[in-house]
């Protein structure tokens, strides 16, 4: 790039031109397209969660984009061929529900949007490369979507059938459990209903295992592993029959704790559990039951998990048989049992389960047949003592309060008393005829929705009904645009004309389209890939291309999709690489989830609080540099924790920026003296940007300025290294002061600078002096000084001398290389 300088002189820095220059420059130039490969560089790739296209970037898209810039712009200067690429997560409900209410077409809407924020996206001086830039609602991005759905159509990866789920009355549309909030829509806050639904789902079920396993190969952090694990829910446990009295039914149960089998006091049924409409008739209670049953309905199913209050309804008449023991047991029926879970039953303990226990209280029914005991916290256990041994020195209850949830030895269970809780499961399973099984949380992906601005399900109907995936030569089968959007409770691509003739006209007389689309979740699952060929007519991303960049090296992105996007698209890169697509089965080597920005008064962003802040405005006023800093400054990044802004904050960020200025006039032909604080800083900055701790390394800058500003020079080798560890931090600035030094080529594709490790541990050190704990100085002294020497010194400092004020100190407490405390 040639040297094109935007001030005539260094006299002012004027954010506003130099950023607005420089940006267009590097437009023009090309600077941030990224080739496929580059000799003598490895290919890294660093990924963020794409944007919706809202029409207005708030703090929250700075966050993610602009503070992650500054990773990428380091490990391109690091003597990486970094790609670091954007763009939009187009389809979604807020457009469709923007025409409804505005009269506005979904695309011209879309497009609209995503066109101003391409323009606030480039105003933060990131290093996108826009030549890989993929749309979905683009045809020719959700063609390869709907490739995707058929090969997995053709794998019975995707199929139809019958399921409940959630409705929102108000969008009329299918909701996906993520997307319900507190009971309500998360999109307009409608209460939402539960409904039995003909939909589309896929087999992610089939991947659980691998899906929980897996996650031991990845660099993740164990909050993200645990909300994982969480969200599918894989217990391994036992099934276990227990015969209804005096009937011929069996109430099959699963359970994870077979060890407490003798402490069961009642058994609980889902509402929706099949044999509740066969044993009602047996009950005394028929109508209190259809009563309970007809409640339910109206209850969602993470409302159910979540509540508080423990209902139930008894089956009064009927009780069942414990197998292990052969006592009747009562028979409930209660919303916090599931019926897709396990089996839709369970066995109630309620002196070894909290949930059972609550449920028990709030009854009446018995809470304390204790089964499991703990060890006495006192006794010490021989490796080789017998368990009888061991039950002589435990009390029954070893003063615990129930519930006690733990592991440890059984009481009162007949022949597996003194057994260990984890043998004792096995044997009883065994012994009573129940069989060993996994159980999971996680139910099959359900992606149809009743909305137009979506990608359309590539499925057509024969006259018989039978579904068939459209023909490849097809794709991408178009959203057709003569379709009105509101909201009727059916599909809106079921009142488009042009899709039912089309569809005629290509198949034949009595075909009929699938008019659901799918989820956008769909569209997230797979974008990364598009990135790396988003050209390519002739296949979703070209093998080669892949194998250059895949799996992704880093994804940075919010807590939010933890469950939802993040999970799914695991999902996806495995169903891909089954069907030989893709060389990785784990798309993401490494994830880490930023925080969240709050407003000034420590509270979410809301407009409705008057809290939001809108970055356009403050970089108008300070510049893209000292947003994206102070962003930076916040606290530590890839760490899922709230930073409040500060006003007052952000203007010292741009204070700093300020004096970075200012301080080329200090460049002259001799050093500074602060040579082993500049190697200190050079190593020290490197390193907290490798961990995400960009704060810690803009405070390792501001002590080398402070340092050098005491300094009657420094050297312009000195000023040249500072520009490039500042580089990604404040991109524009550093290339205009970069060309003042007159080089010609860009600052951004200079190289990491280099120090000297024999200079990275000075000979003094400065010591802290306190007076009864209280700092009130600090001396520099040299790090092979004696403790009399270092004492004295002490002593002699002024501010101790006035603080003294004669007095002898009672002790002196000396941590060597750290501080000196005199106790007075």
């Amino acid at each position: 790039m040639p040297k094109k300088p935007i001030a005539k002189k260094l006299k002012e820095y004027d954010h506003t031109h130099i950023e607005r220059a420089w940006q267009k420059q590097w437009d023009a130039s090309g600077l941030y397209t990224v080739p496929d490969a580059l000799p003598g560089k490895e290919n890294y790739y660093t990924l963020v969660e794409f944007s919706y296209p809202s029409g207005n970037l708030h703090v929250g898209h700075w966050y993610a984009f602009a503070v992650q810039d500054i990773f990428a712009r380091y490990k391109r200067m690091e003597g990486c061929n970094v790609l670091y690429p954007m763009g939009f997560d187009a389809f979604g409900l807020p457009a469709e529900n923007a025409a409804i209410k505005e009269g506005a077409d979904p695309k011209t809407w879309t497009y609209e949007r995503m066109e101003k924020m391409r323009g606030q996206l480039r105003s933060m001086g990131a290093s996108f490369d826009w030549s890989r830039e993929v749309v979905t609602c683009d045809p020719e991005y959700y063609k390869w979507t709907q490739w995707m759905f058929n090969e997995f159509f053709k794998k019975d990866l995707a199929y139809r059938a019958t399921t409940q789920v959630n409705w929102c009355p108000k969008d009329k549309t299918i909701l996906a459990n993520e997307q319900v909030v507190g009971g309500n829509c998360e999109r307009c806050g409608t209460p939402v209903t539960q409904k039995d639904q003909d939909q589309w789902l896929f087999r992610i079920t089939k991947y659980a295992d691998r899906l929980v396993d897996d996650l031991d190969k990845l660099d993740w952090p164990e909050s993200i592993k645990e909300s994982q694990k969480n969200w599918i829910g894989r217990n391994e446990g036992s099934e276990i029959e227990f015969q209804i009295t005096d009937g011929t039914e069996k109430i099959k149960v699963f359970t994870t704790r077979a060890d407490t089998l003798f402490g069961v006091t009642y058994i609980v049924l889902a509402p929706e559990h099949p044999l509740v409409q066969t044993l009602k008739e047996k009950a005394t209670n028929t109508a209190e039951i259809d009563a309970y049953v007809e409640q339910t309905k109206g209850k969602l199913e993470l409302e159910r998990q979540q509540s508080k209050e423990k209902t139930g309804v008894e089956l009064k008449g009927i009780t069942a048989i414990n197998p292990a023991n052969n006592e009747s047991v009562p028979v409930w029926i209660a919303d916090y049992v599931l019926a897709q879970y396990g089996t839709g039953a369970v066995m109630a303990v309620p002196a070894h389960d909290e949930r059972d226990f609550e449920f028990a209280e709030a009854h009446n029914l018995i809470t304390s047949k204790q089964v499991i005991s703990a060890l006495v916290e006192s006794q010490e256990i021989s490796p080789n003592e017998k368990p009888k041994n061991i039950m002589e020195r435990m009390s029954k209850h070893a003063g615990i309060d129930l519930p006690y949830v733990q592991d440890g030895f059984l009481i009162d269970s007949g022949e597996f008393s003194d057994l260990e809780s984890a043998e004792a499961r096995k044997k009883i399973t065994e012994k009573v005829g129940g069989k060993f099984v996994k159980t999971y949380r996680l139910r099959d992906w359900g992606i149809s929705r009743q909305r137009y601005w979506g990608v359309p399900i590539p499925i057509v109907y024969d006259p018989e009904g039978k579904a068939h995936p459209i023909p490849v030569e097809h794709l991408p089968w178009l959203l057709p645009e003569d379709v009105d959007h509101t909201p009727d409770g059916t599909a809106p691509l079921a009142r488009s004309k042009e899709l039912f003739e089309r569809t005629e006209k290509i198949f034949g007389i009595g075909w009929r389209p699938e008019v659901e689309t799918m989820d956008t979740f769909v569209d997230s699952s797979w974008y990364f890939y598009r990135y790396l060929d988003n050209h390519n007519k002739n296949e979703f991303s070209a093998r080669t291309k892949m194998d250059s960049w895949m799996p992704i090296d880093l994804y940075m992105g919010g807590a939010e999709h933890t469950t939802m996007h993040l999970l799914y698209s695991r999902f996806w890169t495995k169903a891909l690489y089954d069907l030989g697509y893709v060389a990785d089965d784990e798309a993401y080597t490494v994830r880490r989830n930023r925080g969240i920005i709050l407003g000034p008064d420590g509270e979410k962003m809301s407009k409705s609080r008057g809290n939001v802040i809108a970055p356009d405005e403050i970089v108008e006023r300070l510049g893209a540099d000292t947003v994206r800093m102070y962003l930076a400054f916040m606290g530590p990044y890839g760490v899922p924790a709230n930073y409040p802004w500060d006003p007052n904050g952000v203007v010292g960020v741009r204070r700093f920026l300020e004096r970075t200025w200012r301080l080329f006039d200090r460049i002259g032909d001799a050093a500074s003296t602060q040579d082993i604080l500049f190697n200190q800083t050079i190593a020290g900055v490197g390193e907290d940007i490798r961990e995400f701790k960009f704060n810690t390394a803009i405070s390792k800058m501001m002590i080398l300025l402070n340092a050098w500003e005491k300094e009657d020079s420094i050297s312009e080798e000195e000023y040249s290294a500072f520009l490039k560890l500042l580089a990604p931090f404040a991109p524009h600035m550093t290339e205009e002061l970069w060309h003042e030094l007159d080089n010609v080529d860009s600052m951004h594709l200079a190289e990491w600078p280099s120090y000297d490790t024999s200079k990275l541990v000075s000979d003094t050190v400065t010591i802290a002096i306190q007076i009864n704990g209280k700092l009130r100085g600090d001396i520099t002294v040299s790090r092979t000084l004696e403790k009399e020497e270092v004492e004295k010194q002490a002593l002699a400092h002024e501010k101790v001398v006035m603080h003294l004020d004669g007095a002898l100190p009672k002790r002196i407490i000396y941590v060597p290389g750290r501080l000196i405390n005199i106790v007075v």
